[in-house]
This record gives structure tokens, C-alpha cells and sequence, in this order.
């Protein structure tokens, strides 16, 4: 689409190329993301004197659920592909707060 005389896009304005916009916003989502994953052992010796479960459980479920994500890995991509990742965006904030509003 040409642009009219005068008029620039917004991303010519910036004093850097907007992929590196990009790629920082990839970046910190990563990191947070990665942390929040990995924080679960920090988070483990309160589990267990709280609830007073065995180590091997709580480690077996969290395990669980990295296998269950990597197992279901190619699917949510096919999906992705193949529907867009809003409708998957969607089913999974659906899900979620099915989840949560099924919790006592």
C-alpha cells in the first residue's frame, strides 16, 4: 500500500531498527517465563513441610507436567498452524478458568 507524501510509519520514527524491539520483547517474556519455571525448586522444601508430602510427589507431578507439555508440544503447534493462535489463546483462557472456578 502506498504511503502519501509526508507520512511516515511509526517504526521509521524510532532511533533503532524495530526488530530489536522484537527481539528485546522476546527476550524479557523468556526470561520471565523460563524463571517462573524453574523457581519450582525453590519452592519445594515449602511444599513439602506444608503439606507434609513426600519429595518423590511432588517431584513426580511436577515432571509430569513438563512430559505432558512436551508431549502435547506438536499438537498446540499444528493447531497453531492451522487455526491461528488466537482461537488457541482462547480455548486455553477457557480452560484455565474452567480450572480455577472448579477449585473449592
Amino acid at each position: 500500500m502506498p504511503q502519501k507524501e509526508g507520512v511516515h510509519h511509526w517504526s521509521s520514527r524510532l532511533p533503532f531498527y524495530y526488530g530489536w524491539l522484537i527481539v528485546g520483547v522476546a527476550f524479557v517474556t523468556m526470561a520471565i517465563a523460563v524463571s517462573a519455571r524453574t523457581a519450582f525448586s525453590l519452592l519445594l522444601p515449602p511444599l513439602i513441610d506444608e503439606f507434609g508430602w513426600h519429595r518423590g510427589v511432588v517431584a513426580g507431578a511436577f515432571s509430569f507436567g513438563f512430559l505432558f507439555s512436551a508431549v502435547l508440544s506438536p499438537l498446540v503447534g499444528r493447531v497453531m498452524d492451522r487455526r491461528g493462535p488466537r482461537v488457541l489463546i482462547e480455548s486455553g483462557v477457557c480452560l484455565l478458568a474452567a480450572g480455577l472456578s472448579s477449585l473449592p
